[in-house]
């Protein structure tokens, strides 16, 4: 069982941090936030996952049963609005959220015997006469200006938790926060750097209020969660500890900053009147940290920077992206991949240059994978191989464009498999298994330019009727366009694949399926055409359009005259089915009942080709992202093609950071 960690304020910018790192630690991860400040779309990748789980509540007020009832081993409190547009809107209930919340924080953690991490700020210092700030200056605060909500807040909370401390041994652990930056912050909340690099992005003014020349510093999220854990899991230290970056800029520095990440942008440097009260110069002393902790700073501002104006220029485009989305599901495989020998090959009975399901005396073969130097992590499986070239064809912003739906486990393979393909910009809509069935895996031996594959399918076997019947995956087939399955989703349960179907065409969707394999073709057959007269767009290659043709005893092996053959297939949609063949290195065909046509393959030398498993997962890829765009039959496969062309030039399903292709 996982120990329990509670996370107050988790859906904010920063506690949204804090939950991914606690979630990668294997916690069972309980998150309170009044979504006052904080946003859900923060922690959408978590959704459905078994260890986390959300609860709306203003801690303010007394905490709910469900919460009381639990014991946990380590408790976060980032609970309050910590930017003055966000505290001053109202300024009462910050200063409740400060003293009534951090005692009701600190009851909790009484009742658990745990540690709390009580984030407190730097703005305790006010407006500082001693320069850099050490934990042991007192401050220079106007305990009744607008900002005082927040700044005697704070200080008030760091009282409630020594007073605790001192009187029933309560462990605390606070954090001084200085200015910090990073993904997910909100876009208006009137700090600087989202302030000014969204300004930036947009090509508005740049507004410095005053001269310009108030110093701060600036640490970028991932160090400061670092910061957390150590202080968190210190066996003693109570804190107050600084955490901040003790390089210092002008606030008109960063305005230039700013400006030089834009390359083009109109974005003038335009000065307005200063706030009132706002701090003239602000810096940590982080001697105590450095000592205590081991910690300082390690990412550069210029790096941080950058990391978050991708972040900020992805969410900004989501806001006008016009293209269908897209939804596909499969049977999700970490690809495990090295270079071995052939004496690894016997070691394992693996047939080179083969395909196979994994025996029971194989099973050793993915941790010795593992062990092989230059070993490697591919999010796989046919699907998912399709929604990242999807998403990388169409460079559309992250988790905005491709939906997949597949089951794992909470399992390493799992969360790397997770990780990676939304690393790629893919919305992971996973369901969980359960009873201990590990994630799918798939072996990858590669000897010279042999690829020797051995596949484990476990949890990917075990997606469930019920998932489809989640918030998160009803909400992406309605709000999706294309609908994508593979063949392979047939041998699991053919009534969820029509379900789906029928929810595309409920939506007014297209359903597209791949018939994938031979086998799929020879051995589900009553499946396919259970589900084939609502294929609107049917994919295949060459072997398998083959293998189709003699099952249907059409008596020819011509690739064009078995397209048309497949278009004039029972279909219960509007005007006609629309087939797409791919051919290797010659022409990809299309038909429908009325037109067919060819669309060429460039060549490639042959010295260039490395690997052509996944070469049809990526075709489908690419035409599903010119699809989406809603170009025409022709473009999309010329879109195919091209991305298959660029998958067969490198080892399994990866590509460079961008096509060279456009839309």
């Amino acid at each position: 069982m996982a120990l329990k960690v509670l996370i107050l304020g988790g859906a904010g910018f920063l506690g949204s941090h804090v939950t991914d790192r606690a979630m990668r630690e294997g916690f069972d991860v309980y998150v309170v936030d009044s979504l006052q400040t904080g946003r859900p779309e923060n922690l959408s990748h978590h959704v459905g996952h078994p260890r986390f789980h959300f609860l709306q509540h203003n801690i303010a007020n007394p905490f709910p049963p469900q919460i009381l009832a639990l014991k946990f081993h380590q408790i976060f409190h980032l609970a309050c609005p910590a930017s003055p547009v966000h505290y001053q809107a109202d300024p009462i209930g910050t200063t409740m959220t400060c003293v009534n919340g951090t005692n009701h924080v600190l009851q909790l953690a009484l009742a658990s015997d745990c540690p709390v991490l009580i984030t407190s700020t730097s703005e305790v210092y006010g407006d500082p006469e001693v320069h850099p700030q050490p934990e042991g200056y007192w401050g220079n605060v106007n305990c009744t200006g607008i900002r005082s909500c927040y700044d005697e807040g704070k200080r008030c909370a760091e009282a409630l938790c020594f007073d605790y401390n001192r009187l029933h041994n309560v462990k605390i652990r606070v954090a001084r926060i200085f200015n910090t930056y990073g993904p997910r912050m909100c876009f208006n909340d009137g700090r600087i750097i989202s302030n000014f690099l969204v300004q930036a992005l947009r090509g508005e003014d740049i507004t410095v209020y005053g001269t310009g020349d108030y110093t701060r510093s600036f640490q970028y999220c991932d160090d400061l969660v670092e910061g957390f854990w150590r202080l968190v899991n210190h066996p003693t230290e109570t804190g107050p500890v600084n955490l901040g970056n003790p390089e210092e800029y002008t606030v008109l520095d960063m305005a230039k900053k700013a400006q030089e990440l834009v390359p083009g942008t109109a974005s003038k440097i335009i000065f307005l009147p200063a706030a009132k009260d706002d701090p003239k110069q602000r810096k940590p002393d982080i001697t105590k940290a450095k000592s205590v902790l081991g910690w300082e700073p390690t990412i550069t501002v210029a790096d941080g920077l950058q990391r978050t104006l991708a972040e900020f220029a992805s969410r900004l485009a989501s806001e006008t992206t016009v293209a269908s989305k897209v939804y596909i599901q499969c049977n999700p495989l970490l690809d495990i991949s090295a270079h071995v020998s052939s004496e690894f090959l016997a070691k394992y009975n693996v047939t080179p240059a083969a395909a196979a399901l994994v025996a029971p005396e194989q099973m050793g073969i993915y941790g010795d994978l593992e062990s092989q130097k230059g070993c490697t992590y591919i999010p796989g499986g046919s699907g998912l191989n399709t929604a990242r070239v999807a998403q990388w064809i169409a460079q559309a912003p992250a988790q905005s464009l491709v939906s997949y739906v597949g089951c794992v486990a909470d399992d390493k393979y799992g969360s790397i498999l997770k990780s990676a393909a939304e690393t790629d910009g893919v919305k992971m809509l996973v369901e969980y298994a359960k009873g201990g069935t590990p994630t799918g895996t798939c072996a990858v031996c590669i000897t010279g330019k042999e690829r020797s594959l051995v596949a484990n399918l476990a949890a990917a076997n075990l997606i469930s009727g019920e998932h489809l019947k989640t918030d998160r995956v009803i909400s992406a087939i309605q709000e999706a366009k294309i609908f994508y399955l593979t063949g392979f989703t047939l041998t699991i349960n053919v009534d969820y694949v029509v379900s789906v179907a029928k929810k595309a065409r409920a939506v007014g969707g297209k359903f597209m399926m791949n018939l994938s394999a031979p086998f799929i073709i020879q051995f589900f057959g009553e499946q396919l055409e259970k589900v084939l007269p609502y294929v609107d767009v049917l994919f295949s290659n060459d072997d398998e359009a083959k293998v189709l043709a003699q099952v249907k005893g059409w008596n020819t092996d011509d690739v064009e005259s078995i397209a048309k053959l497949a278009a004039a297939l029972p279909y219960n949609g509007t005007g006609s089915r629309l087939v797409v063949f791919t051919q290797g290195s010659k022409p990809s065909v299309w038909a429908t009942t009325t037109a067919t046509g060819q669309v060429a393959v460039d060549p490639i030398d042959a010295e260039k080709i490395i690997d052509t498993n996944g070469a049809g997962d990526a075709f489908v890829g690419g035409y599903l992202a010119a699809a989406a765009f809603g170009r025409p039959v022709e473009k999309c496969i010329a879109v195919g093609n091209y991305a298959a062309g660029v998958i067969i030039q490198h080892d399994g399903c990866t590509f460079p950071a961008k096509p060279t292709i456009t839309l």
